[in-house]
């Protein structure tokens, strides 16, 4: 009588290799899964180290308490040690001005400063330095 039992075996054998193959297809793509969940938070990360040459904004920080009669040069002196300025926006009827400066770092050593207790003074004048957020300058001359 051993013969049906081996029929029995292959046929056992032969539902086998179905049920595995359906386990091992999902096995891949749960594989997958975890790599392209951190592919794209690499990608984020490396967008926030690296700044883009066309967002200026990060670049400049915004000047409050300017001296009304103060020039480019007056207020580029105090921040000079923080990097190269590029350019100087003064609005003398505002007492402001924004300063933009040739990378990311430089505007970032400057709110550092000023929030780490740095005063920078204009003619004698302590200004108040903020992050440049260009929303506001838009919004202010819209009204």
């Amino acid at each position: 009588g051993g013969k049906p039992s081996n029929q029995k075996q292959q046929n056992v054998k032969g539902e086998r290799p179905t049920n595995k193959n359906k386990p091992s297809a999902n096995q891949p793509k749960n594989a997958n899964q975890p790599k392209n969940t951190n592919q794209p938070k690499n990608v984020h990360q490396q967008k926030s180290q690296t700044p883009k040459p066309g967002v200026i904004g990060k670049r400049k920080v915004f000047v409050a308490n300017v001296p009304s009669n103060a020039t480019a040069n007056d207020i580029k002196s105090p921040f000079m040690f923080c990097g190269t300025i590029v350019n100087i926006d003064v609005h003398s009827q505002k007492n402001i001005a924004f300063i933009e400066f040739s990378n990311e770092q430089s505007a970032t050593t400057v709110l550092n400063a000023a929030k780490g207790g740095v005063k920078f003074t204009v003619q004698g004048q302590t200004v108040a330095v903020y992050e440049y957020t260009p929303g506001k300058g838009s919004k202010s001359s819209v009204v």
